[in-house]
């Protein structure tokens, strides 16, 4: 089987060269092949590269030439966005939307050969809405303004004197005489204006007189007293009297 092959008798270096300039020339030939229509666009075919770039020019007009059949396909309207656009083109026709005259005593219709209403179910909702609608709602009355209170009397203060008398005594508290006016025998009479109100009793102690170790006591006894009410022509009122308590060594 081996016996008509050809050994090459060369050395390997020899070949190893040959391999490689081999393999040089291929790679320069392959990029110079790829260089080219960078370098010199003009090389590449004009025709073609025209025809893929330009859309196709109408036909002139009266040309008789064949024409092409386009398919028109109808798209599907999309729902309302709220955008409004332009019409593509104006229609011929306007045209307009009956509707039906309606017929009355359709469903649940009283009228009959006897008369009677005619309305049916629709007249009588009709008609309960437009009563509901125009009925007028009853004027508003405004609540009745709460009673004043009564006017309360005015209290009024007089002198003891004349028409005016203070009323009975009914509770009467003596002071007991100060230790330390006793040891100092201080003796004396303690003046107080007092106010009797409409109730009997001291509202107000005034000291008019007196010596300052007797009156705090007058002053803590006057206001334990206690008068029957006074009145003035069949009213209340306060007086200003004049308690005199008197303070005497035995």
């Amino acid at each position: 089987m081996f016996e008509q092959a050809t050994l090459s008798n060369q050395a390997p270096g020899t070949r190893a060269w040959t391999t490689f300039l081999g393999l040089g020339s291929q790679v320069v030939l392959v990029s110079l092949a790829a260089l080219a229509p960078m370098v010199f666009p003009q090389v590449l075919p004009t025709a073609r590269f025209l025809e893929t770039l330009a859309p196709p020019l109408p036909p002139p007009a009266g040309h008789l030439g064949q024409v092409r059949k386009t398919t028109v396909r109808a798209l599907k309207a999309a729902p309302w966005s709220g955008v409004r656009y332009q019409p593509p083109s104006v229609p011929a026709k306007v045209y307009q939307i009956v509707d039906e005259p309606l017929t009355t005593g359709v469903v649940g219709s009283t009228a009959g050969p006897g008369g009677g209403s005619d309305t049916g179910v629709v007249g009588s909702i009709l008609l309960d809405l437009s009563k509901n609608v125009l009925a007028v709602p009853p004027p508003h009355v405004a609540a009745p303004p709460a009673p004043a209170p009564p006017p309360v009397p005015a209290i009024h203060r007089y002198v003891e004197g004349g028409n005016v008398q203070l009323g009975t005594v009914l509770h009467r508290a003596e002071p007991p005489y100060p230790p330390i006016a006793k040891a100092a025998r201080i003796s004396g009479t303690v003046e107080l204006e007092c106010v009797v109100g409409v109730d009997g009793r001291i509202q107000e102690v005034k000291v008019k007189s007196g010596n300052p170790l007797l009156v705090p006591a007058a002053v803590d006894s006057a206001w334990r007293w206690i008068y029957a009410p006074s009145k003035l022509n069949g009213a209340p009122i306060e007086i200003v009297t004049i308690l005199r308590f008197s303070f005497k060594l035995n």
